[in-house]
């Protein structure tokens, strides 16, 4: 009786059902992607099969600068969310969203409600924004130009760079308004490519995409960054 109370415990203790935590990266690399599709696919592969990560964001465009970073997990079907933008903070659980802004109370939301992000995604959409395996699928369609070894803040990694379509990126984009974003930059000729550092347990390290327009100059840049793969995360319904 003793021994079945521990998965049980385990359980309760995630609140949203029971998760197993999945084993951590071995320390060493693994052989290179030879073409994108088999990278991009093993990136979404490797990263949905992870318990938990944290993760940072910044997009630039012109004068303009977002800031993100925070916590995810998975649990069951579902994925739980903390981030923070700015002075925004925003908790994402598979009943409900919640905000709020320069640490004041906090406002429940419903899963279509916009939260106050800048991309104003919704609560149920602002997961993709961060989550590795949505980041990497992102990439589908893209041109393997280059991969070379290279140390990143003291990390081994594979770098591979990739010329991204932007078509099909736009056609796999659920949310409509970046969708047009995407197909509007399509149709004036700019061009796009990615940056993918790759670590330990064929884990993305960072995924850095560029923006240029025909004269070649950066319209806009995100890079995301992710960091303690499985680290023991807890996300929950904040309360106050």
């Amino acid at each position: 009786m003793r021994r079945s109370l521990v998965p049980l415990l385990l359980c309760l203790g995630l609140l949203t059902g029971c998760t197993t935590r999945t084993a951590l990266p071995a320390p060493t690399l693994g052989p290179a992607a030879t073409d994108a599709t088999t990278l991009v696919r093993s990136l979404a592969d490797r990263s949905a099969e992870q318990y938990s990560v944290r993760f940072e964001a910044e997009q630039t465009m012109s004068s303009r600068r977002i800031h993100q970073q925070g916590d995810l997990v998975r649990s069951q079907d579902t994925r739980l969310l903390s981030l923070r933008e700015d002075s925004v903070d925003v908790v994402v659980v598979p009943e409900a969203g919640y905000s709020r802004s320069s640490g004041g109370t906090w406002t429940r939301l419903g899963r279509v409600d916009r939260t106050p992000v800048k991309s104003g995604a919704s609560v149920e959409a602002l997961a993709d924004e961060v989550d590795p395996r949505s980041v990497a699928q992102s990439l589908r369609g893209s041109l393997l130009v280059e991969t070379r070894d290279e140390d990143l803040d003291g990390t081994p990694t594979h770098r591979y760079t990739l010329l991204v379509d932007l078509r099909v990126q736009a056609e796999q984009t659920a949310d409509p308004a970046r969708r047009n974003q995407l197909m509007a930059a399509y149709e004036s000729g700019f061009t796009a490519t990615a940056t993918v550092w790759v670590g330990p347990g064929d884990l993305p390290v960072r995924v850095e995409q560029t923006l240029k327009t025909l004269e070649d100059k950066i319209f806009q840049q995100t890079v995301h960054t992710y960091t303690d793969w499985n680290a023991n995360l807890k996300i929950t319904a904040p309360t106050g």
